[in-house]
């Protein structure tokens, strides 16, 4: 047997197959899937799981037992990395790397924009309700800058990353240092609850940094739509202009491990708004990936490019008037791979909708701000294709 995986629970899988075989990107059978499945627990090569692999997470949502098979795929990463490095083409991407894809941005914003990451990045998280922004909203700072959020502390910058790359590409030994500044930042801190905008931030600090990496923090974790939605119920957040039309709901991945609080909280606030939703799949759990993820298989961009443009796919298919999302990542991949792949319907984030819907003027910088951060990495990272140079990420 191979190295074993210290977060998979091998003493209950019982072998059923169906984290395996309902994943949309394997393709296989029940049979097949425990054939993979004893593969992965002996540590022995694959035959398809690590050829296909996306690395969407969904088959930790569809283990029955909570076994943690997406843990255990991703250790074959984790040795990778421990054995090579990661090859240099990555590190753009990388947050840990000054700049990188997401910071570079920042030249291009209004001046609006860097004055609020100048003032979230200054403020200390304290209060009762703090709300951590996590690079994508940073990104994306429009997003946050409404009246509904007044009482709430918005503070963190682009080097407090939760992690979420490096934990999806198997990067443990990376986590594990985030886990630990994390803890250190946020040690003594008096937080009641902090507010999520972007569910994988949300999952890394509830689930995955202190259940699997030791960190630990005194506060309380929510989902924002969930507080927003309890605002609209009550009547103290007004919508005071109705959407129309057909919007074609895309689920994130670390959503869809959430289930509920994010899932549903986000449709409900869809249809208070007046939108008509489409969904792209039957269970919700088993929707494709935006195609972020891609990249942490093979790190190669047409991974992520076919991916992203599977579901857009889908999403045309519905003849829905706008692709709907609830994450800042989804948004900007989406918008990014429409310049590569265009489609007819615009990408629209859940607070934008919400924005407007409660008075505010409409303001989508995303396709933009994608054409650049497209252009950035093609000059950036395409040069280092072909390099076999590797490196190893440390968190400072």
């Amino acid at each position: 047997m191979g190295e074993r995986c210290d977060f998979f629970d091998y003493d209950n899988c019982d072998l059923c197959g169906e984290c395996l075989s309902r994943c949309r990107y394997l393709g296989l059978d029940l049979k097949k899937a425990r054939e993979e499945m004893k593969r992965l627990i002996d540590g022995r090569p694959t035959k398809v799981v690590h050829r296909r692999c996306i690395s969407c997470y969904a088959c930790d949502a569809f283990c029955p037992r909570g076994c943690r098979p997406y843990e255990l795929i991703i250790s074959a990463w984790h040795r990778r990395y421990r054995e090579r490095g990661l090859p240099v083409r990555a590190s753009y991407l990388m947050p840990a790397s000054q700049p990188n894809f997401r910071t570079d941005l920042v030249e291009t914003m209004s001046p609006r924009e860097r004055e609020l990451l100048r003032r979230w990045r200054e403020t200390p998280p304290e209060g009762e309700l703090v709300l951590y922004p996590g690079c994508n909203a940073l990104a994306l700072p429009h997003l946050l800058d409404a009246p509904f959020l007044k009482e709430v502390v918005i503070s963190g910058d682009f080097d407090l990353c939760c992690g979420e790359m490096y934990f999806r590409m198997g990067l443990f030994d990376v986590v594990e240092q985030v886990a630990e500044r994390l803890t250190r930042h946020f040690r003594g801190r008096s937080i009641g609850t902090m507010l999520f905008v972007c569910p994988a931030g949300l999952n890394m600090f509830r689930n995955v940094l202190p259940g699997l990496f030791g960190a630990e923090f005194s506060f309380r974790t929510r989902y924002l739509g969930e507080y927003l939605w309890e605002k609209v119920e009550s009547g103290e957040l007004a919508i005071v202009k109705r959407h129309s039309g057909r919007v074609a709901v895309h689920d994130s991945c670390h959503g869809r491990i959430l289930g509920e609080e994010v899932q549903g909280s986000a449709r409900r606030l869809y249809a208070a708004m007046g939108l008509d939703l489409v969904e792209l799949a039957t269970d919700s759990a088993e929707g494709l990936c935006c195609g972020m993820a891609a990249g942490c298989n093979r790190y190669r961009p047409e991974d992520m490019y076919r991916a992203a443009v599977r579901e857009m796919r889908e999403a045309a298919r519905t003849g829905a008037d706008e692709l709907a999302v609830y994450c800042g990542g989804c948004q900007l991949t989406f918008s990014l791979m429409r310049w590569l792949h265009p489609t007819r319907q615009p990408v629209r984030h859940l607070l934008e909708y919400l924005k407007e819907a409660t008075g505010e003027p409409a303001y989508y910088p995303a396709s933009r701000r994608a054409l650049r951060m497209l252009g950035n990495i093609t000059v950036k990272a395409f040069p280092k294709m072909l390099s076999r140079r590797t490196y190893r990420i440390s968190i400072n």
